[in-house]
Order: structure tokens, then C-alpha cells, then sequence
């Protein structure tokens, strides 16, 4: 009976544990644009509020104030859909 419920607990945890996501840091978030745009444009997509989501949130933000060329205009043209989008509800 012990081995039959062991058993059972430990392919449950497995199984749980194989659908998350890896977390990934603030920091590294800010090392990787590109991966940041994607991350946080699928977050928004589909409303999800994970760390990874809030770590990109942060990065983006800080991509849209301080980016390169190129970078920094695909973050600000990023929220500022985003705010035509939460006016046009709200409007």
C-alpha cells in the first residue's frame, strides 16, 4: 500500500513539474531583446501574469527608455499599441 501511494506521489510531482516553464531573471531578460520582445508580446497575447511575464515587463520597459536603434522603437511602438488597445476599451 506505502509503495502504491509512493509511487503515485512521485509521477504526479513529475508530471506537474514537466509542465512549467523555466523562470528566467530580470537580468538576463535585459541581456536578451529579442527573447524579451517575443516573451513579453505572448504575455500580453494571452494575459498571463507569471514572473517570467513580469521580468519581461521590466526588461521591456527598459528597453523602451534607454535601447539601441532599432531595439528601443520595437518596444515603444509595443506599448504604445498596447495603450491605443486598453483606450479604445475603456474609451
Amino acid at each position: 500500500m506505502f509503495k502504491r501511494l509512493l509511487t503515485l506521489c512521485v509521477v504526479s510531482g513529475a508530471v506537474i513539474l514537466s509542465g512549467c516553464k523555466e523562470t528566467k531573471s530580470e537580468a538576463w531578460y535585459k541581456q536578451h531583446p529579442d527573447e524579451t520582445y517575443n516573451v513579453y508580446t505572448q504575455c500580453l497575447k494571452e494575459g498571463e501574469t507569471s514572473d517570467n511575464c513580469e521580468f519581461a515587463h521590466r526588461a521591456a520597459i527598459m528597453f523602451a527608455q534607454t535601447g539601441k536603434p532599432g531595439i528601443k522603437e520595437k518596444f515603444e511602438a509595443l506599448f504604445q499599441q498596447e495603450a491605443a488597445k486598453r483606450k479604445a476599451f475603456t474609451g
